[in-house]
């Protein structure tokens, strides 16, 4: 039988690198769904989200399902509308696309508030929009990991709170990477999921949830999910040990159990700050090897950049002969499928990777017959490692 070929380094975005030990608890011996190990690492996953996206502590429930960060926004939205209401989406990207869709296979009247790729929606329209259309729910992308672009989504909190809105942040691609202020901005509800900026295997949905989302999710009545209805799921949620609903893969919650611990103890202002080092730095290097990022740096998160790929090079190619340097990158979504590729810095992920990934760019670059200076990219990644850039 022969050897298995080894895995790619992921620099995607998402899933991410998983650490070993990460690895190691996702190998253990299956556990009972209603064991004592199992209730504990349920507990260390929900107290290790809440502080990743700044909740205020055990009024939040925080919620954990199995499968994919859009079954996390499909969660949110399934609790949070009665089928005909209003849902406004800010949208500045694929994934804004996605909430709209969602609401619409809901039911919902969606009206969308967007902007250019690689921009971000005006917080003045964002109010506009909440006024004229009197949306009860509105749906924002923390960062929409097609355009690499962060939302300025603390405007946006404050713009629902005067005008009573409830707030669905998707933080599939932020939490865990980069702040979010749950608590203090007064975000209802936070999605987002294990196998990215938390460094976990991918097939958790997690949310935090505020008490005022979870009052207007008992005056709504009726859930129109019987499997996502959160009047079900917050039981067992709030008391693992005592009460059962559905079962959770249990190897999954203790592998992402070990993720969020080493997360916290990592220390998430280190984290974030590390996060932004990375970006910073990859965009650095990128720039150098004539890869422009195409969002402005003003704009760009700390966990994935989009890049224009040069004029004769098509970014499947690219990726392909990034690939024979055992390394994984993304192409482009939708409107930039076809001049763009992606490149997620975050989770697990460190110099070391980066490193190794920007080396690999430089040769499938020079195979597609770019001129590239050997170690250009990979000497400015070095020297803009530095200081926090906060």
């Amino acid at each position: 039988m022969p050897e298995p070929e080894s895995a790619p380094l992921l620099l995607i975005p998402g899933p991410t690198p998983v650490p070993q030990s990460v690895l190691e608890a996702l190998a253990r011996p299956t556990e009972s769904h209603s064991s004592p190990a199992t209730a504990a690492a349920l507990r260390q996953i929900q107290s290790g989200l809440l502080e990743a996206v700044g909740g205020a502590g055990p009024e939040h429930l925080a919620l954990v399902l199995a499968g994919s960060g859009t079954l996390g926004l499909e969660a949110a939205l399934t609790n949070l509308l009665r089928p005909g209401e209003t849902l406004l989406v800010v949208n500045h990207g694929y994934f804004g696309d996605r909430f709209a869709d969602v609401g619409r296979a809901l039911g919902a009247e969606v009206v969308e508030v967007s902007c250019p790729w690689g921009e971000q929606v005006d917080p003045q329209r964002v109010e506009e929009a909440l006024r004229e259309s009197g949306a009860q729910v509105m749906t924002v992308t923390h960062v929409d990991t097609a355009t690499g672009v962060v939302a300025p989504f603390a405007d946006y909190a404050e713009i629902a709170r005067q005008r009573g809105a409830t707030m669905v942040l998707d933080s599939v691609a932020g939490a865990g990477g980069m702040p979010v202020g749950m608590a203090d901005l007064g975000i209802d509800v936070v999605v987002t999921a294990s196998q990215k900026a938390l460094g976990a295997p991918p097939g958790l949905a997690l949310l935090a949830i505020s008490p005022a989302a979870l009052e207007r999710r008992r005056a709504i009545g009726r859930a129109q999910s019987y499997f996502l209805d959160w009047m079900r799921w917050e039981p067992p949620m709030r008391d693992p040990s005592g009460r059962y609903f559905a079962t959770l893969p249990t190897n999954l919650v203790a592998a992402a159990a070990v993720a969020l611990q080493l997360a916290g103890s990592e220390g998430w202002e280190v984290r974030f700050a590390r996060h932004r080092r990375m970006g910073r730095s990859v965009r650095q290097a990128l720039r150098a090897l004539g890869l422009g990022p195409l969002a402005r740096e003003e704009v760009s998160s700390a966990t994935v950049t989009a890049f224009a790929v040069p004029e004769g090079v098509t970014p499947a190619a690219l990726r392909t002969e990034v690939a024979r340097e055992g390394v994984a990158i993304a192409g482009g979504l939708a409107a930039w499928s076809t001049s763009a590729g992606r490149i997620g810095h975050m989770g697990a992920a460190g110099l070391p990777e980066l490193l190794r990934g920007v080396a690999a760019l430089e040769a499938a670059l020079a195979r597609l017959g770019q001129e590239v200076e050997p170690g250009r990219g990979v000497s400015a990644l070095l020297a803009s490692w530095g200081p926090d850039p906060a």
